[in-house]
């Protein structure tokens, strides 16, 4: 009982600073980023376009830190894999805290920033694989209590969030000469203590990685030797990761765009991921006994129902209707889809390949999906002048989704159907 805890402890900090990371970054780049680190004579709206898809490079590469951490994983151990991808990512998280501004050191402030961001993106592509991998050993003897811990550890997830936006919105109370020189660099700093706890707790795991007889190739055959499972995965994640990605990080934008003031914004999202984390765990409750890719699909409809009202509350301005716009939209569509995700993402794979497996179909699926969503929804925002084109695209989120749920099993036996 005592290694469970411990390894239910591991997995949340580094789901949490994993996305501490990431509403930070959300976070700041329309918000922050966008004003320091870019020249200001350009049109906004391209200085905006430009900041979003310095974001969107992270995850151009966590595929490739998904099969490098995956190998070492499956290799050399999981835990060993998961202290490199905690500290790195903490790292790189704090040094954006320190960099100098366009002002002061010109276009190297940006390529220092994508410089930092590739390294965020890399170490991510091995945490959230295996730190679900890592409550396998101490659970296994009971499936039920195993999958309420996966869904559980992803609690983490939406805690990471309501810290780094919470973080940012209680800095944004600064006057804002205050919080654009200074002031938001303290929430980026702010990640070290949770590194340092994340890692001592990894170190006390010692005796529980899973090892395998990996070979150096085997993140990159299980692309040829799996390709269906892999395709599966990335489809799967399609609208989990893409409509959280584009709720959090274009809905902020779409809100500026309809005078929505920032402290509003900031304290919808962080009622929208408060309220996301307290229905994981019910959620992961549910599945066990109305089954994972029931919950999925609820979730995935739930994204494609409630786009629409989303959005015509945001327009809204109205405090009240924002901060129940995004409660509701994370809660009833985020919340079921990350809570059995892992648990299906999981069943597609094979032992000996299994963290690879899981990495790179998780990791791509963030390329197609949440690299791409918010770039994609502000350019169609753009043109259109309305978010029709942007509903348009959840729904072929949704559909293809849905698809990749359940279609037909190609595998062995042992892990073949996600149903």
């Amino acid at each position: 009982m005592h290694k469970t805890k411990i390894a239910l402890a591991s997995a949340m900090i580094g789901n949490i600073v994993e996305w501490y990371d990431f509403s930070l970054y959300a976070s700041a780049t329309p918000l922050v980023f966008s004003r320091v680190f870019f020249s200001q004579k350009h049109d906004p709206f391209f200085i905006q376009v430009e900041a979003i898809a310095l974001f969107g490079t992270g995850f151009l590469v966590r595929p490739g830190g998904g099969m490098l951490f995956g190998y070492i994983g499956d290799r050399y151990g999981h835990l060993v894999s998961l202290r490199w991808t905690l500290f790195l990512i903490g790292v790189a998280t704090a040094l954006i805290g320190i960099l100098p501004t366009y002002a002061q050191i010109g276009v190297s402030a940006p390529l220092l920033l994508l410089l930092l961001r590739l390294i965020q993106g890399g170490a991510a592509g091995g945490e959230w694989a295996g730190s679900v991998l890592v409550l396998g050993g101490p659970t296994q003897t009971n499936s039920k209590s195993r999958h309420l811990m996966l869904a559980l550890s992803q609690s983490g997830v939406a805690l990471g969030m309501v810290l780094g936006t919470g973080a940012m919105w209680l800095l944004r109370q600064l006057p804002e000469e205050e919080f654009l020189s200074w002031g938001w660099r303290i929430a980026f700093l702010a990640t070290l203590p949770f590194v340092v706890l994340g890692i001592f707790l990894r170190s006390s795991l010692t005796a529980a990685p899973v090892r395998t007889h990996a070979s150096p190739v085997s993140s990159f055959r299980v692309l040829f030797c799996e390709p269906v499972a892999i395709l599966r995965g990335i489809g799967v994640r399609l609208s989990e990761n893409g409509g959280i990605y584009l709720i959090s990080v274009f809905g902020l934008a779409y809100g500026r765009s309809c005078h929505v003031s920032d402290s509003i914004l900031l304290a919808a999202v962080t009622c929208g991921l408060v309220a996301d984390g307290l229905m994981m765990p019910i959620f992961g409750w549910l599945s066990i006994r109305m089954g994972h890719s029931r919950i999925y699909l609820f979730g995935i409809v739930a994204l494609a129902v409630l786009i629409v009202p989303f959005f015509s509350l945001v327009a809204t301005g109205q405090p009240i209707s924002v901060i129940f716009a995004f409660a509701l939209i994370m809660m009833l569509s985020h919340a079921p889809m990350i809570a059995v995700e892992p648990h299906l993402l999981e069943k597609l794979f094979p032992v000996h390949c299994r963290y690879s497996g899981i990495a790179v179909s998780h990791e791509f699926g963030s390329i197609i999906a949440g690299g791409v969503s918010p770039l994609l929804a502000a350019f169609l925002y753009h043109e259109t002048g309305s978010v029709n084109g942007v509903i348009v695209y959840v729904f072929l989120l949704a559909i293809c989704s849905a698809a990749a749920l359940y279609w037909p099993a190609t595998r062995s036996k042992d892990h073949s159907s996600l149903s």
